[in-house]
C-alpha cells in the first residue's frame, strides 16, 4: 500500500510492524496506541481521569472502613 486514502494519518504497514514489535517484547503492553492522534487522545483522557480522581479523592477514600 502506497500513500494514504485521503487524509488518514496512520500507515498500516508501520502499525503492523509496531504490533509485531509489541508482541515480541519481553513485556508485551496491555494497550498499544497506534499513531500520534491516538497518543494525544489517550494522554488527554488520562489527564482528565487523573484530575477527576484527585478532585474526588477525599470522598473516595472516605468510604473505607474506619481503622481502630
Amino acid at each position: 500500500m502506497q500513500g494514504n486514502d485521503g487524509g488518514l494519518p496512520g500507515d498500516p504497514v508501520k502499525a503492523a510492524a509496531a504490533i509485531l514489535l509489541a508482541l515480541d517484547a519481553e513485556k508485551t503492553p496491555l494497550r498499544l496506541a497506534l499513531g500520534g492522534d491516538a497518543v494525544d487522545f489517550l494522554t488527554a483522557h488520562l489527564d482528565s481521569v487523573r484530575a477527576e480522581l484527585t478532585e474526588w479523592e477525599d470522598v473516595s477514600r472516605g468510604t473505607d472502613f474506619d481503622t481502630e
